[in-house]
């Protein structure tokens, strides 16, 4: 009896750290919005950044982010309150909108003015799942991002990645989305992105997102992380004037490409198991394809570059 004891004890403790191990692997931070600091003359949440220190340049600019009590969280004592503004003698045109309202987890630097999104992570998590409630104004619509990166010692690859829009919800909805991933690798950090206004097209002043309850969940293995990627074929890559997907996947049906910001570029149908792509008029960078069924259900996902 005291053998069996003893084994327990044992497995309750290997158990005990396994758990321990996972948490601090996938954990986020402040994913309630519980935690604030001032900074200057304002609040933001804990490891989280707004654009509040627009503030600071004359004329004065609305704080676009602030606590949310009562029936505009969902549980604990706060929620993140983000609220479209616009940016009166914008002081970073190239890098601010001048109708925007975002949140997101990293810091900003004042000069250069610059975003530095991220921090440190080694997860490889399913899914983005929060809770939110959207009052947008006109036809605005808001957005939720996550990034997972790695350092390669020259730049930051992109591990995985998602991005979902929605429109208004006047009470507390559930989200979640799936990360598409890119990689096998572990990553070395996560960036998490709120926007009150996602597409600056769309963007108007007023619109208001309310979000509380962020969490990274699940688990994705090495050997799952896209199912029939080994099916398809992306080429050349890096690409100029044009790019080639090409699959083995009967029930392939069409093809979406979306920038690294998440704005879809083109959709493009399948045909004879193969879709050309010109990307003569594509700026230099990453874009992301999901390959869809006829249902428009996505079977797997890719990337390529574009290269001037």
């Amino acid at each position: 009896m005291g053998v069996i004891s003893d084994l327990m004890k044992k497995k309750i403790v290997i158990f005990s750290i396994l758990v321990s191990a996972i948490f601090n692997c996938i954990a986020q931070p402040n994913p309630g919005f519980e935690l604030w600091h001032s900074e200057y003359s304002y609040q933001v949440p804990d490891d989280w950044q707004t654009l509040n220190f627009l503030t600071m340049f004359p004329p004065p600019n609305p704080l676009s982010a602030s606590k949310a009590t009562g029936i505009d969280k969902h549980s604990g004592n706060y929620a993140l309150k983000i609220k479209t503004i616009f940016v009166s003698n914008n002081p970073a045109p190239n890098i601010i909108s001048d109708t925007v309202g975002l949140a997101f987890t990293g810091k900003i630097t004042l000069s250069p003015p610059a975003y530095k999104y991220g921090f440190p992570y080694t997860g490889r998590p399913e899914k983005l799942e929060f809770w939110a409630k959207y009052l947008p104004v006109g036809g605005d619509s808001a957005g939720a991002r996550v990034v997972l990166l790695k350092w390669n010692g020259v730049t930051r690859d992109t591990i995985a990645f998602a991005e979902i829009p929605f429109g208004a919800t006047i009470s507390y909805t559930f989200f979640q989305f799936s990360l598409a991933y890119y990689s096998t690798a572990i990553p070395d950090s996560a960036a998490i992105l709120f926007g009150s206004s996602k597409r600056q097209s769309q963007s108007r002043v007023g619109s208001t997102l309310f979000i509380d309850d962020v969490a990274l969940t699940g688990w994705v293995g090495i050997d799952d992380r896209t199912k029939f990627s080994n099916k398809v074929k992306i080429f050349p890559n890096p690409a100029r004037e044009n790019v080639t997907i090409q699959t083995q996947i009967g029930d392939a049906s069409i093809v979406k490409v979306s920038d690294v910001s998440g704005k879809q570029v083109g959709v493009y149908k399948i045909r004879n198991y193969s879709a050309n792509i010109n990307t003569g008029l594509f700026a230099e960078g990453v874009y992301f394809c999901e390959i869809l069924d006829k249902k428009e259900r996505i079977i797997t996902k890719g990337k390529f570059n574009v290269v001037k």
